[in-house]
C-alpha cells in the first residue's frame, strides 16, 4: 500500500534510529498519531510507548522473517538500535544470512504489510482523548512460578474516560513453539469473559471482558483476573507494569518455587523497549523465606516499566 498516508509515514519513520529517536513526536504523523490514539499534547514517553505498541501488534501478525524485519527496521528491540537504517539492513542480513539486498528488500515488504495491517485494523476512537475508554488507576499482580504451570493473578481498579461496558486487555506472552496450548483466562470477580482470540503466533493475546454493568466518566470498578498458561509455554524472565496512562499505584508480587534464580533486582522506571536488558547495576533483592519478592510502586509514568527481574533458571 504504497500510496497510502500511513505506508508514507512508517517509510520516514523507520529511517534513521527509528524509533529511538530523542524527538519521536516530531517524526510521526497524523495518521500515526490518529491511530496510536496520540493528543497534540502528549508526553515523549506516551508518545514512544503507542507507537511501539502500535508496531509491535502490527508486525506481531506477519510471517517470522518478516516479523523480525518489521522489528530491525524500526528498532523495537533494544539490541537493534542501531544509528541508521542501513546497519539495521546489515544486521537482518547477518541473522537471516542472505546477503544486505536480500535483507533490504524484506524489509521493505515488511513495511507493505505493516501498512496493509494498519489499514485493516479496527478504527480508534474518534476522540484521542477518551482512547480505549478507561484507564487503571491501581494495579496489582501475583505472578507464581511455583504451580504446575505459571500463573498470573492482576487485580485492577480502572476509571471510565467515556460510557463503556466492556474493556479489552492484553496479555502479553513471548512466542510459543508449535503445539502449545493457550492460556487458560478466568474472570475470578469484576467481569464476565466475553471472547479470547487466537494468538496466532502474535506477541499477545486480547481477552475481551463484559462488565457487570455500563460505566460512565469518572466511574470506578474492580476486576481480578486469573491466567494459568499452558504447558511448554515460554515466559520472560520479568514481570513488569507498564501503563499507557498515569497510574497511581502499583503492587508487584512475584513467588518463586523450590528452586531460585541467581539473582533477582528491581525494575523501576525502566523504558519499555530496555525491558529485557538486564541492566548493568541492578538493585538486587533478597526472597523471603517463602521465596517471594514484593515492591510497591507509586507514580508510575506512561511508557516505563515497575516490577521485578531474574535470571533465567
Amino acid at each position: 500500500m504504497p500510496d497510502s498516508d500511513l505506508y508514507q509515514e512508517l517509510k520516514r519513520l523507520r529511517r534513521g534510529r527509528g524509533v529511538d529517536r530523542p524527538d519521536l513526536g516530531r517524526y510521526i504523523g497524523p495518521e500515526t498519531r490518529r491511530r496510536c490514539r496520540l493528543g497534540s499534547g502528549d508526553r515523549e514517553s506516551r508518545v514512544r510507548a503507542a507507537v511501539v505498541t502500535m508496531l509491535a501488534e502490527l508486525a506481531a501478525g506477519l510471517a517470522p522473517d518478516l516479523r523480525k524485519a518489521a522489528e530491525l527496521a524500526f528498532g523495537l528491540d533494544r539490541e537493534f538500535r542501531l544509528t541508521t537504517l542501513a546497519e539495521r539492513e546489515s544486521r537482518l542480513a547477518d541473522l537471516q544470512r542472505v546477503s544486505v539486498r536480500t535483507a533490504r528488500r524484506r524489509m521493505n515488504e515488511a513495511l507493505a504489510a505493516l501498512a496493509v495491517a494498519g489499514e485493516d485494523a479496527p478504527e480508534p476512537a474518534d476522540d484521542p482523548a477518551a482512547g480505549s475508554g478507561w484507564r487503571v488507576s491501581s494495579l496489582r499482580v501475583l505472578f507464581r512460578l511455583d504451580t504446575h504451570t505459571p500463573e498470573l493473578y492482576e487485580m485492577r481498579t480502572i476509571t471510565a474516560t467515556r460510557e463503556i461496558d466492556e474493556i479489552t486487555i492484553r496479555i502479553g506472552l513471548p512466542e510459543a513453539p508449535a503445539g502449545v496450548g493457550a492460556a487458560e483466562v478466568d474472570a475470578l470477580f469484576g467481569a464476565r469473559i466475553s471472547a479470547v482470540e487466537p494468538r496466532n503466533g502474535a506477541s499477545s493475546q486480547k481477552v475481551v471482558l463484559r462488565l457487570p454493568e455500563r460505566m460512565l466518566p469518572g466511574d470506578v470498578h474492580e476486576l481480578w483476573l486469573r491466567v494459568v498458561l499452558p504447558p511448554g509455554q515460554p515466559t520472560w524472565p520479568h514481570y513488569a507494569i507498564v501503563p499507557l496512562d498515569p497510574c497511581e499505584s502499583g503492587t508487584v508480587r512475584v513467588r518463586f518455587g523450590a528452586e531460585l534464580p541467581d539473582e533477582v533486582w528491581l525494575i523501576d522506571e525502566v523504558p519499555y523497549t530496555d525491558l529485557r536488558e538486564p541492566p548493568e547495576k541492578r538493585a538486587l533483592i533478597q526472597p523471603s523465606a517463602l521465596g517471594e519478592v514484593t515492591r510497591e510502586f507509586h507514580g508510575l509514568r506512561e511508557g516505563y516499566g515497575y516490577g521485578i527481574a531474574w535470571t533465567p533458571f
